[in-house]
């Protein structure tokens, strides 16, 4: 019997092709690598930023225009009623879920426990407030300037205005049909760039993670950890649940056609760059669903570019710092603060959170250096921020969408219930967090031992700290002047205070260390001489000067024209702002005129009167309450009085706090007063006085001046850890 055989047909006899892998898993792989080769290199992983910046700078390419043409086209193609009908729920949904954001902002601080801390002075006491332009970022005065500018929201006003122009003319269906295939051109372009997404993102990631230093993640834990619980909360359960609560889409269905969007803006930090995806996931989305048609189309190509320059969730509810940085600082906000706070927050949210952070941080009367920290926190949050704010753009655009056109219809059973495990979650994630933050935080504060532990930036000059004051046992022979003696004895006297931080203080190897003593050793090292520090005595400063204690004083001593009348000065070396030392009921010193009506604030001083009376010209119903040291303050010993506030130096006021984290440092009075810092000269000598006043400008213009005050007034070298923590380098060991 012959053998049959069957031919196989040619499907069968080729084998079946291999589908190409989706292009979210090659980003998220991308990002996967990137950041285990930025652990692993660590900064020498810095070289990529080019690689990556040039990514993000070739997908903002096509944004601009891409928004341009949209609204363009899509407003003009409108009728007017349709128009204001779109507008008008767009409006709405924006105003609920920026609701929900305010809500949120309110709730997140219940997650910070009690917690008490300071920090050196900053520059920014005396900084006047960040001015947003709105009406240049608003009004496209000249559009093209706004283009070239990146002034989205002017850009944003120009297109619209443009369609509502195009809606009124008729015979435009040519010119529209010509823009709309330029917008295609330009979308294909971007499609072409988002293919390599999986190498830029590699490339950000790599540098990312090489620059991260553990330490400032450290000092914004509660920031970081507060505000993403919001984002995990609000992007993978509320805003997905209000969705399918009142539209035909499933959970499944929102995240399924906009993961990769998703992960590339996670990547990159950015909305804009991938706006175009997202309109075509949205349109997908409906073309799923059958519910596509040209008028939909048209709105979601309106709405995406249309709300884009308006405040989002991620952009309002990162303004949570603003509370989180008064609570890092010690002083939290009040209840009665918020309110303000919020309708600030609402519209500075226009802006990005660069310049209204900054902005917030002053009208709440917070250091904005601390802006400084929020930028290091950025490497992060920028990154989910821009994924909550890309999901409310997804949000905005399928209700405005629904309500226009439907379909919508609100399950109120599903709605109810999502909210109450939405607000179950946010409980069940910020207390605790709370506990957590507490515990973590309870040994934390280290400001104190830090500043007592710091070092002289001089090299090493042979000093004696005399434990009791005498006068010189040298006198001085006739018409022989100060300086001929000291470089005759090699050893110049100087006098100091003994609690005057950052100034002149001991440490807790009871060393006299200080910004004026590091000056006093660099004086020393010019004229190759020892140095005898002698001690002043309270209330003793002309006695001991005119019995030859000491050749001059260098510690913090505030000019005045008393002074300059009874002692020969030195130029001025730097200059200070006066302030208050107070408890951290700051809040009661926010308010000037307020204060003025307060006729129990009793300001305590240390022997300057006549310094403490500017003060009291500001606050006359206030008392003046003469100290004899600055520990007394702190202990509130002088009699049955109670010292209210210290009147100091910011720059030393500062200093203090940090040995007593329950004061702040204030500046209650409309204006800044500034008072220069010199240093007395004995005996009414030109000769020293003049040399004195030579080496201050010498020092000022070559840095040494600026050098001891970036390590004693604002503690940069000592607070602040660039180390980046890397397998090469940590765990290999095979660089240094």
């Amino acid at each position: 019997m012959p053998t049959v055989t069957k031919d196989k047909s040619p499907e069968m006899a080729q084998p079946k092709p291999k589908e190409p892998m989706p292009l979210s898993t090659k980003i998220l792989i991308g990002l996967i690598l990137g950041i285990a080769t930025g652990l692993f290199f660590g900064e020498y992983t810095s070289h990529l930023k080019i690689i990556g910046d040039a990514f993000i700078g070739l997908l903002q390419m096509t944004v601009l225009p891409y928004i341009i043409l949209s609204l363009i086209v899509n407003i003009g193609r409108l009728s007017m009623s349709e128009g204001k009908r779109l507008i008008i729920n767009c409006l709405i949904t924006m105003l609920i879920l920026l609701g929900i954001g305010l809500i949120v902002i309110a709730i997140l601080p219940i997650a910070f426990p009690e917690w008490k801390s300071a920090n050196f002075y900053s520059t920014s006491f005396i900084e006047p407030p960040q001015n947003i332009d709105f009406l240049e970022l608003f009004v496209p005065s000249n559009p093209f300037h706004s283009m070239s500018a990146n002034k989205v929201p002017a850009v944003v006003l120009f297109c619209i205005l443009i369609g509502v122009g195009l809606m009124r003319t008729k015979m435009t269906d040519s010119l529209l049909g010509n823009l709309e295939v330029l917008n295609k051109a330009i979308n294909e372009v971007n499609k072409l760039v988002i293919k390599v997404t999986p190498y830029g993102v590699f490339a950000i990631a790599a540098d990312t993670a090489g620059n991260m230093t553990w330490e400032d993640i450290g000092k914004l834990q509660a920031f970081i950890l507060i505000y993403t619980i919001a984002v995990l909360i609000l992007v993978f359960w509320f805003l997905p649940v209000l969705i399918s609560s009142c539209t035909p889409f499933r959970y499944k269905d929102i995240f399924g056609f906009t993961k990769t969007t998703l992960i590339t803006i996670f990547a990159t930090g950015k909305i804009i760059i991938v706006l175009p995806q997202l309109v075509e996931n949205i349109m997908d989305l409906y073309k799923k669903h059958n519910e596509d048609n040209p008028d939909r189309e048209s709105s979601v190509e309106i709405i995406f570019p249309l709300a884009y320059p308006f405040p989002n969730l991620g952009s309002l509810v990162i303004i949570i710092f603003v509370p989180f940085a008064a609570w890092y600082l010690g002083s939290s906000m009040t209840f009665g603060e918020y309110p303000g706070f919020l309708g600030a927050g609402l519209f500075t949210s226009f802006v990005a959170p660069v310049v209204s952070i900054p902005f917030l941080l002053e009208m709440q009367n917070q250091p904005t250096d601390m802006f400084h920290l929020f930028a290091v926190s950025t490497v992060y949050t920028d990154r989910i921020r821009v994924i909550l704010g890309a999901m409310y753009l997804i949000t905005l655009t399928i209700f405005t969408t629904g309500l226009t056109y439907g379909p919508f219809k609100i399950k109120w059973a599903k709605l109810i219930s999502g909210s109450a495990v939405t607000v179950l979650l946010f409980l069940g994630t910020l207390f605790p967090l709370k506990y957590y933050l507490a515990y973590s935080l309870k040994d934390a504060y280290n400001k104190d031992e830090i500043i007592m532990n710091m070092q002289p930036v001089t090299d090493t000059v042979s000093t004696i700290v005399l434990k009791n004051p005498g006068p010189c046992p040298q006198p001085l022979r006739y018409r022989q002047s100060r300086l001929s003696r000291i470089k005759q004895r090699k050893i110049i006297r100087i006098g100091f205070y003994e609690e005057q931080i950052p100034f002149t203080y001991f440490n807790a190897k009871g060393e006299l260390v200080g910004f004026g003593v590091d000056m006093a050793r660099d004086l020393a090292k010019e004229l190759d001489v020892t140095i005898g520090f002698v001690p002043i005595k309270q209330k003793k400063l002309l006695e001991q000067m005119e019995n030859d204690h000491f050749d001059l004083v260098m510690s913090d001593i505030f000019l005045s024209t008393r002074y300059s009348q009874e002692m020969s000065l030195s130029r001025a070396y730097l200059d200070v702002v006066l302030a208050f030392v107070v408890k951290n009921e700051i809040n009661d010193y926010k308010d000037y005129e307020k204060l003025l009506e307060v006729d129990t604030l009793n300001i305590a001083y240390f022997e300057r009167r006549e310094i403490a009376e500017k003060i009291h010209s500001y606050l006359p119903n206030s008392g003046l309450v003469s100290i004899d040291s600055i520990s007394q303050f702190f202990n509130n010993q002088v009699d049955t009085l109670k010292l209210d506030a210290l009147l100091t130096s910011a720059e030393r006021g500062a200093a203090l706090t940090l040995l007593h984290p329950d004061y702040q440092v204030v500046n209650p009075l409309p204006i800044n007063i500034k008072v220069p810092l010199v240093y007395p000269i004995a005996g009414n000598d030109t000769e020293l006085q003049e040399f004195v006043s030579n080496w201050i400008e010498e020092k000022k213009k070559d840095g040494t001046i600026d050098k001891f005050y970036d390590h004693w007034i604002l503690g940069k070298d000592v607070t602040k850890d660039t180390k980046h923590w890397s397998v090469i380098k940590d765990v290999l060991h095979w660089v240094e």
